[in-house]
């Protein structure tokens, strides 16, 4: 028989995979690796084994025996001895091209992975409540935005309860809301206390007058949107003299400034209004009962989060206790 014949008869038993013992179970294949594919590729950019071995500072025993494995994983014959240099066959042309495409996607994972490991890389998405979106989110954001220059910070606005569920099922990392929901598993930091207070414009009839809320009936209520944690608590300041007005519900950036043009009046978060009330731009209207009083709180899931979004929760942390 021809040694080129022989020649090939070996190596094609050599890649046949190896029977196993009746009775141990179900032959299962054998599996390339990165490893294989980073020795492979350095030997046929060489075409030596012994280069390929000093460039990768590794024996060539261990060279020869990572082909090996990648040539039985693949069921191909990959090289071609030629003296001491290797040649690649028609699939381990092919097979190169294909490791080389690999290796540079999986650096780039590796390079993806680190970028995510460090605070000031990757991206952050909260929910913020209505009012908070309005009024607050943004003067929360910008130390934290400033600080982290190349982070992503995704911001949706909604009511209470899709945030809530945008939360819980991971849609986003951070809600913050202007109230926590009831024996609910989130962490928190409560950001803000304040009270909710009636409010309407300085040059409003009802600004100044006695027994005001008696006469609620007869102006207009600027109510917030449905769903929002403002408008749920606003019903335990007003009870039903709400039902009494006529009622225009407006999108919370419309609602200050309907406010301000003495449209009606409104329940605020008194926190929100301050500035407004000192300057005398709104009034609050007193009433009788209890303060009902609200907290900004910021929520996320338990369990570990990436460190931008660590980073994000520490600065609201340090937000709240000052």
């Amino acid at each position: 028989m021809p040694i080129g014949c022989r020649l090939s008869f070996v190596l094609s038993e050599h890649l046949q995979p190896r029977r196993r013992r009746s009775g141990s179970g179900p032959t299962r294949p054998a599996r390339l690796t990165l490893d294989q594919l980073r020795v492979f590729v350095a030997v046929a950019e060489r075409e030596h084994l012994t280069g390929a071995a000093h460039a990768l500072r590794l024996a060539q025993g261990s060279v020869s025996a990572q082909v090996r494995r990648l040539e039985r994983a693949l069921g191909l014959l990959l090289l071609h001895r030629v003296g001491r240099n290797v040649r690649l066959t028609d699939a381990g042309r092919a097979v190169h091209r294909l490791a080389v495409a690999t290796l540079e996607q999986a650096e780039a994972i590796e390079d993806l992975a680190a970028g995510f490991r460090e605070e000031d890389h990757g991206e952050v998405s909260v929910a913020a409540g209505l009012v908070i979106g309005a009024h607050r989110i943004s003067a929360w954001l910008g130390p934290f935005v400033r600080a982290h220059p190349r982070v992503d910070v995704r911001i949706s606005i909604a009511a209470m309860q899709p945030a809530i569920e945008a939360l819980s099922t991971g849609k986003v990392d951070v809600a913050i809301l202007g109230t926590a929901p009831p024996a609910s598993n989130f962490e928190t930091i409560s950001l803000e206390r304040t009270e909710l207070v009636v409010v309407v414009s300085a040059q409003h009839a009802l600004a100044g007058t006695r027994n005001a809320m008696t006469q609620l009936a007869q102006h207009r209520y600027l109510a917030h949107e449905h769903g929002s944690a403002t408008q749920v608590h606003a019903n335990k300041v007003l009870g039903d003299l709400a039902e009494l007005s006529p009622t225009i519900e407006l999108e919370e950036g419309a609602l200050l400034a309907a406010l301000h043009t003495g449209l009606g009046f409104a329940v605020m978060p008194r926190a929100i209004v301050e500035s407004d009330i000192t300057a005398g731009r709104l009034a609050v209207l007193p009433h009788r009962g209890h303060a009902v009083a609200v907290v900004f709180t910021a929520m996320r899931r338990p369990g570990m989060q990436t460190p931008v979004v660590q980073a994000f929760w520490e600065h609201l942390g340090a937000m709240a206790a000052m």
